[in-house]
């Protein structure tokens, strides 16, 4: 065991000793008492090592030193501290070695000098130099103990004067606070201030001198006017008394509430873990438009992200419209956090190595409370070893990293991005652009910008605040996510495993149902088969027995594919049907609300139609009375039925020549100037017409 200089231990009949001076030739060591007037004495290194192993003897914490900012010392606090300092250095220099300033003999010889050059007693000296080395051999240990004078933070006992210094206005107000004032002044803060109608605090001392300081009342206009006492406490004693009764904590607690306290008031200590993931989801500040027909806007993405706390390595993330907590949005980011993304990334026409976007399945994961809960991700986290930490509530400081992470992406993006939200909720102001409207990009090119910006942060963002620790200074390890990911799953081995991405994707993905038809499998209006579903005689199986149900799991993002379990619970995959490709590679969300947009047009259409339709049927009606009012007109009652219906046949040919005759092509009739004219062609078609 290494005995350190300044150490502090603690004797088992509560004497404290600080470690002086460490001879290792001679073995012996010099201690001081950290009580009472005796100079420091030696003692045998190994017997005093044995001790400690013993427990004779334990160490303590330092509480003796004192650190104080040299801008809060007084000019008088200096000026004492200075000129012992420059008695205490000269006594030092007197000395060939720092050992001898422990050694009696040596010690008085230097001593007397000082005495002699400063024409201080010896005793005051001793006390200089005892303070020295009790305070840690530091210039401040001999700062005056100033702050133990007085009675800091005690009432006084107050007698009937009228304590303070006299009233210059010529006028006996104010009176001395003892404890029934005090009361007073509690019971009134309770009462008027420490509520949510944040009524201030001058409000509170006149409702003090309203309650306990009227004497009697006078009718004026018969309304009843208090009348203050004579002498009554003033407002600066009441504001004196409130900073001094006053707990911040619970003020604002009660007057802005706990969430407020929470989030914006109460003591941050940094609990970031550095240990597993952090996960979260935030609503992105910017409108998208739709990818199908630019004009519809479908609002806000949610974003949700997975980070590596030790190295701040944005593992993954999903843009979605699904809510903060909704399953899907949160599966997807997980999935993409623990897989490859080489196929993910090539969807958006970016090439990448699995070098510049790690993955894995960590061992924890820390979230707020809402997340990442639901019987569906507790059997996923389950089946994938996965322990998941919540924090309290309105703690977002426990999540600092992510939380930071989610800031470094606005950054990057929002300058360069339309459709972003200018000054969150407030009102628009009159003229102000309508920033929904500036929407131009779709969730897909919104995905690539994030994807461009988590590579930037991955692989060149430098972590200026990132403490490194000694070993990762010795082998020059970077402060950038991919470098600090490397040394990571070099030296903290089964932090991070790899899964088959199969078994990853059949507890991760959100599933459903799905219905078997005769015309594919049927999910949320879309058609989906494969070779092998239709080899498996499915199809036909459907369209003789029915439709059955079906379970599915699929990818919100990208509803091109859905998987189908089947009775040996593999995973098929199925195919969007050629017909329905409009919708390839869209996500659901957007699906979703492009088929809305069409059916609210088809409404407008349908209502539209609808109108046309009676229009028609007014035009129909018409026609058909009119054919009724004719027949009547000319029908012959002396007929008989059996005369009417004899002789269809010939009458249907009859009138067949009839209309044979109307549908020939009509003559031209020409103008006379064309007949004058051309009076050879006249004469023509006269001869033919004959």
């Amino acid at each position: 065991m290494n005995l350190i200089v300044n150490q502090l231990f603690k004797h088992s009949n509560g004497n404290v000793i600080r470690v002086l001076y460490v001879n290792s030739i001679s073995n012996v060591l010099y201690v001081i008492n950290m009580e009472g007037n005796r100079w420091c004495y030696p003692m045998q290194s190994k017997d005093f090592i044995e001790a400690i192993q013993s427990k004779e003897w334990i160490e303590v914490p330092d509480t003796y030193i004192r650190a104080i900012p040299e801008e809060q010392l007084s000019e008088k606090e200096r000026e004492k501290r200075d000129k012992a300092w420059e008695m205490v250095t000269a006594f030092l220099q007197e000395l060939d070695n720092e050992e001898l300033a422990f050694i009696g003999s040596h010690r008085k010889l230097a001593i007397d000098k000082v005495l002699r050059k400063y024409k201080i007693s010896y005793n005051g000296f001793k006390a200089l130099l005892l303070k020295y080395w009790r305070g840690g051999s530091a210039k401040n240990s001999l700062l005056p103990n100033y702050y133990k004078c007085g009675s800091s933070g005690k009432s006084r006992n107050l007698s009937g004067k009228k304590v303070g210094r006299p009233s210059t206005r010529g006028r006996d107000r104010g009176l001395n606070v003892d404890e029934k004032v005090k009361r007073q002044f509690k019971a009134a803060l309770n009462k008027y201030y420490y509520n949510e109608r944040n009524n201030s605090l001058k409000f509170t001392y006149e409702m003090v001198l309203k309650e306990y300081y009227t004497v009697e009342s006078v009718q004026e206009n018969g309304v009843t006017i208090p009348i203050l006492a004579k002498a009554v406490p003033t407002y600066n004693q009441f504001l004196y008394w409130f900073k001094q009764l006053n707990d911040t904590k619970k003020e604002i607690i009660q007057r802005q509430g706990m969430r407020n306290y929470q989030q914006n008031h109460r003591a941050i200590i940094g609990t970031s873990t550095s240990e597993g993931w952090q996960f979260d989801s935030t609503q992105f500040d910017i409108y998208l438009v739709s990818s199908t027909n630019r004009n519809v806007i479908v609002g806000r993405p949610t974003l949700h992200m997975a980070v590596c706390a030790f190295t701040r390595m944005i593992m993954g993330f999903c843009i979605s419209f699904e809510s903060l907590n909704g399953y899907g949005g949160e599966m997807l980011a997980l999935y993409n956090a623990m897989t490859s993304k080489k196929q993910f990334c090539k969807r958006y026409g970016i090439e990448i190595d699995d070098s510049e976007w790690a993955y894995g399945v960590p061992s924890k994961i820390l979230t707020d409370q809402g997340a990442l809960e639901g019987k569906r991700i507790e059997h996923a986290i389950e089946q994938l070893g996965i322990a998941i930490q919540q924090t309290p509530p309105y703690h977002a400081d426990y999540k600092g990293i992510i939380e930071q992470a989610f800031e470094q992406l606005n950054v990057k993006i929002k300058p360069f991005a339309d459709g972003v939200v200018i000054k969150g909720n407030q009102v628009k102001e009159r003229g102000q652009k309508d920033y929904r409207l500036q929407a131009t990009m779709t969730i897909d090119e919104f995905t690539k910008i994030v994807i461009k910006t988590v590579l930037f942060h991955n692989n060149h963002h430098v972590l200026k605040d990132y403490v490194l620790t000694e070993e990762m200074i010795e082998l020059g390890v970077e402060k950038i996510p991919i470098k600090l990911w490397d040394y990571y799953v070099n030296h903290y081995k089964g932090s991070v495993r790899i899964l088959p991405e199969g078994l990853i994707r059949i507890n991760l993905l959100p599933t459903d149902t799905g219905t078997l038809t005769a015309r594919g499998v049927s999910f949320k209006k879309m058609l989906y088969a494969s070779p092998e579903l239709l080899a498996a005689g499915h199809i036909v199986e459907a369209r003789v027995n029915g439709s059955r149900k079906v379970k599915i799991c699929y990818n919100p993002l990208d509803i091109s594919e859905i998987y189908m379990y089947g009775e040996d619970g593999h995973l098929q995959k199925l195919m969007l049907l050629d017909h329905l490709v409009a919708y390839k590679g869209k996500g659901l969300d957007e699906v979703l609300a492009l088929k809305e947009y069409e059916q609210d047009k088809d409404r407008k259409s349908q209502e539209k139609e609808l109108q046309a339709k009676m229009k028609l049927y007014e035009e129909l009606e018409a026609i058909v009375n009119v054919a009724r009012e004719e027949s009547a007109a000319e029908r012959d009652p002396n007929l008989s039925k059996a005369q009417r219906i004899r002789g269809i046949k010939e009458n249907q040919q009859a009138e067949r020549m009839l209309q044979r005759e109307i549908l020939r092509e009509p003559e031209v009739e020409e103008p006379e100037e064309w007949v004058d004219e051309f009076d050879e062609f006249a004469i023509f078609r006269g001869e033919m017409n004959e």
